[in-house]
């Protein structure tokens, strides 16, 4: 039995990343629990159920396994020479979420598709696919972004990042938008364009943004964001609540299940302002581990892109380093908004908050991930024998015998 599980696991770690499959189940089991505290009061006073919404996240976390287990199978290969062809597809679907009747409005923004059974957040789709396509475009026009003078190479990726960027403003989702771009842009700079141009189109992007952002609640939110206090029952009711609760947690938290906030004073207490709950339940101590949870995440993304790198899988490559980027901006983005450091805006903590599309989607990414470091794994030239090993000495001839005419015997 001992021998069969070791041949077992010696089997499984030549083709899993053991340190990925750990952080990413470490974050699975904390965002579960966290998830679960978080939304007890809200899902009692919804439908009468304290479990309603860990059951349901249960649900939408076997679903993500199973799918990413069969996501595993698929060769990057396959992805790559997709090439452009899912672009159509979600570009079809970020257009229908606005058609009113099949597009499902919360809260004022109409992010998702009714399936019946559940809801499709396509922005969350959207992100991973844009950054597969940006892979192959740079695989497929490397040459280019790196030595052309002319800016012609960064037209394509930039229509499309500006296509579905105005998409995603209509639903409107700013968040995701801001993920998109600043993985978009960290992701052309390793793909060798230069940094006075991306500084560039930082700049553009920027001036484009600030309009954006101070026009209509959004604006009444930056203001807010600017002096929370000055109108916490109003515009800053969020932001103080999210830092009255971090302050509450102290060094070491109030203990699991001990939040007040999250009794319907803290709004979106289980998805936008899950950290908060949890710097409130586990102190300076739980924001600690879960920000090394977070950096170890992303290292080993960009440690599984740099092998793949080395062995010239360059889509692989760009496909890691754009997941490391994406969760770690995301995760960033979602702290900062907690902690009352950025303007607030509806982004998912991935692996913790609760909503079925965002965690489908981030084990898929998980899934080809890992698929990414099995393909550098398996190219490994295989160790050459020495060459003593290698050549198999020749038995040594035995001394030929030969008699005189006396009878003696030489050798």
């Amino acid at each position: 039995m001992i021998k069969r599980l070791d041949a077992w696991l010696t089997r499984w770690s030549q083709v899993l990343d053991a340190e990925l499959l750990t952080v990413v189940l470490l974050l699975l089991g904390f965002g579960l629990v966290i998830m679960t505290s978080a939304s007890v009061a809200t899902g009692d006073r919804l439908v009468g159920e304290e479990t309603y919404f860990m059951s349901r996240q249960l649900v939408f976390m076997g679903m993500g396994l199973v799918l990413a287990l069969l996501v595993f199978q698929v060769p990057m290969s396959f992805w790559q020479n997709l090439g452009v062809a899912l672009l159509p597809i979600i570009l079809l679907l970020l257009i229908a979420v606005l058609i009113p009747g099949i597009g499902k409005q919360v809260n004022g923004s109409r992010r998702w598709i009714n399936l019946g059974f559940a809801s499709l957040q396509v922005s969350e789709i959207a992100k991973l696919i844009i950054f597969m396509y940006l892979a192959g475009y740079m695989v497929r026009h490397g040459d280019k972004l790196k030595t052309s003078e002319s800016y012609k190479p960064l037209i394509m990726p930039l229509i499309v990042l500006g296509v579905f960027g105005a998409l995603l403003l209509l639903e409107p989702d700013f968040g995701t938008v801001v993920v998109v771009f600043a993985t978009g842009l960290a992701m052309l700079f390793l793909g060798g364009v230069k940094l006075s141009r991306l500084a560039l189109l930082l700049s553009g992007t920027i001036l484009v943004m600030i309009p954006l952002l101070l026009m209509g609640y959004r604006g009444r939110r930056f203001i807010s964001f600017l002096d929370p206090w000055k109108d916490s029952t109003g515009t800053g009711y969020q932001v103080t609540n999210a830092l009255m609760a971090i302050g509450d947690g102290g060094w070491f938290g109030s203990g699991l299940g001990g939040s007040v906030q999250k009794q319907f004073y803290l709004p979106e207490a289980h998805n936008d302002f899950i950290f908060a709950v949890l710097a409130d339940e586990f102190g300076f101590v739980g924001i600690v581990v879960t920000l090394l949870l977070y950096a170890w995440l992303v290292k080993r993304a960009f440690a599984i892109g740099f092998m793949a790198d080395t062995k010239k899988q360059f889509f692989g490559a760009y496909v890691a380093y754009a997941i490391g980027f994406w969760v770690g901006f995301q995760a960033l983005f979602h702290i900062g908004v907690n902690l009352a450091v950025l303007p607030p805006k509806g982004l998912t903590l991935p692996f913790m908050s609760y909503g079925g599309s965002s965690l489908l989607v981030t084990l898929i990414a998980m899934a080809i991930l890992m698929r990414v470091y099995r393909e550098a794994l398996m190219s490994r030239p295989r160790k050459r024998a020495s060459r003593r090993q290698a050549v198999k000495r020749k038995p040594a001839k035995k001394p030929l015998k030969v008699k005189d005419k006396v009878g003696k015997v030489y050798v």
